[in-house]
């Protein structure tokens, strides 16, 4: 038995050993299930065939010294879920008795499910956070009398890496289950893991491989961004610094802060009248609560302290579909949300949530590595394009002008900026930005820093 050692893999450098020397391997079956959702159905497609073919002729030759004696074609079964799984039985006939025979099992399993068993638990404890999905790999190598003289096992597990993708997430559609890796990112996956499966000197049984996440295709982020350079923000703790116009920029954000508004009781508060007017207006009053919601802010290279507020009615006969989380996105209507420099107001605006746009679509029967225009990929299912809903749109001014931050993507990771009408700035990035593209060179940093502070507020949920 080889001993169990885990190892976060990025770059693979293996020596050669021979094993058997002077003959050749028929490949004779893979068998496949995933029991996550569509990803093998790459393995339909040709060139992923004659791809994994050729790359198992080239690690067999290095590693084992066999050549393949058709890299061609494969055989392939695909399983189907909830069937007991049977044995390996080989059953080819060959006349050739110095041909070798291969047989390898390629199971994809969900994460969760992997981790219960104590056998798979790894000493990095984070790595079930970031796992995606897990492909189990299982191969036998056998003589011609069916005698087994290989097998050994890999379980490769797949956690997001970084790049330079701005897109939605193909989690966000509606799906029968997840999506690890791209059509190309699945044939280096596998590549990865049989130069690591077929190496005489591993003894590893566990590896995390880092994959580019899939996207799906739209028309309205992708057709914008590709090709388009980006800018990379480095994130640390709540501090983000990107460059920008031959500087560096650097903006912290605070913690989010609860103020409850007092406009009934024993001893109410004075507020301006038009907010006031607004709330005991609003449906619900007396039975609800109103909150200021309250961010600090801090332009460090130009040294200068932000506050955004936000106002939000918590009605407890409305409650958020999408759990507690959401209990303050109840914004008040109007333009009644700002963003303050010391006591001066620089913008005020209006949130709006859940808003359908019917000429954006989001193509769920496409997916893409959100960068590369050639990594489209049409995947089987029946749905096709769907409106976008934007989570959030805030709207308003900022100074004398006009501007639009609009919230999509999965779970509110992309965001829109208009200037005066116009598009600017795609960002991707929840409370804080991770790289954008500008299509306004003359944007200032200080009020990109500015919008950014609105659109990456930690109450947008």
């Amino acid at each position: 038995m080889k001993m169990k050692f885990y190892i976060s893999l990025v770059l693979l450098l293996f020596g050669t050993q021979t094993v058997f020397a002077q003959k050749k391997i028929v490949v004779e079956k893979i068998r496949c299930l995933s029991i996550m959702g569509p990803v093998m159905s790459y393995l339909k497609e040709d060139d992923v065939r004659k791809n994994i073919a050729s790359q198992l002729n080239q690690t067999l030759l290095k590693y084992q010294l066999l050549p393949v004696s058709d890299t061609t074609s494969l055989t392939i079964d695909f399983l189907e879920d909830g069937k007991d799984l049977q044995f390996v039985k080989p059953d080819f006939t060959d006349k050739d008795t110095n041909n070798l025979h291969l047989y390898l099992d390629i199971f994809e399993i969900d994460p969760k499910g992997f981790f219960k068993h104590s056998e798979n638990v790894s000493s990095d404890t984070d790595l079930i956070k970031r796992a995606r999905s897990v492909f189990s790999l299982e191969s036998w190598i056998l003589t011609a009398g069916k005698k087994v003289i290989f097998h050994e096992g890999l379980s490769l597990v797949i956690t997001p890496a970084e790049t330079p993708a701005i897109a939605t997430f193909y989690r966000s559609a509606i799906r029968f289950g997840d999506l690890p890796v791209s059509i190309k990112g699945f044939a280096e996956v596998i590549k990865a893991g049989t130069n690591i499966l077929f190496d005489p000197k591993n003894e590893m049984a566990l590896i995390e491989l880092k994959a580019a996440p899939v996207y799906l295709a739209d028309n309205y982020i992708l057709p914008k961004t590709i090709n388009k350079p980006r800018i990379y923000v480095s994130n640390k703790k709540n501090i983000s610094t990107y460059p920008y116009t031959g500087g560096s920029e650097m903006i912290r954000n605070g913690e989010p802060v609860y103020e409850e508004i007092f406009l009934k009781g024993k001893k109410p508060k004075t507020y301006p009248d038009d907010i006031t007017t607004v709330i005991k207006n609003t449906a619900h009053y007396l039975t609800s609560d109103f909150v200021f919601l309250k961010q600090e802010w801090r332009d460090v290279a130009r040294d200068k302290n932000y506050l955004l507020q936000l106002t939000t009615q918590v009605d407890p006969e409305n409650q958020p579909e999408m759990g507690l989380a959401f209990a303050f996105t109840n914004f008040l209507k109007g333009s009644f949300h700002y963003l303050l420099l010391e006591k001066d107001t620089l913008a005020k605006f209006s949130i709006e949530r859940a808003v359908m746009d019917n000429k954006n679509k989001i193509f769920t029967d496409i997916i893409s590595n959100g960068y590369d225009s050639s990594s489209f990929y049409r995947i089987n299912t029946t749905t096709k394009a769907v409106p976008v809903i934007y989570d959030y749109i805030a709207t308003g001014k900022i100074g004398d002008h006009d501007f639009e931050i609009k919230c999509s993507g999965f779970r509110n990771t992309i965001k829109e900026i208009f200037y005066d009408k116009k598009l600017v700035c795609i960002v991707q990035g929840k409370y804080r930005p991770e790289k954008f593209v500008i299509f306004d060179a003359s944007l200032t940093p200080e009020l990109l820093n500015r919008l950014f502070m609105i659109g990456f507020n930690r109450f947008f949920e």
